[in-house]
């Protein structure tokens, strides 16, 4: 009982966590990129560039 609540927390935690660094990897894909803009790094007055 006690090794299936351990076993689903560690399912969940290494998928939240995979999720995650795939997450981080494509936000600095953009962030790296110049053909490419991001949502959150631009500001609320200008539209986004399209190149």
């Amino acid at each position: 009982m006690v090794l299936g609540v351990v076993l689903s927390a560690l399912v969940g935690f290494t998928f939240v966590m995979a999720a995650a660094y795939a997450g981080t990897l494509r936000a600095l894909e953009v962030y790296f990129d110049p053909t490419q803009d991001s949502v959150f790094l631009s500001d609320d007055t200008d539209p986004p560039n399209r190149r």
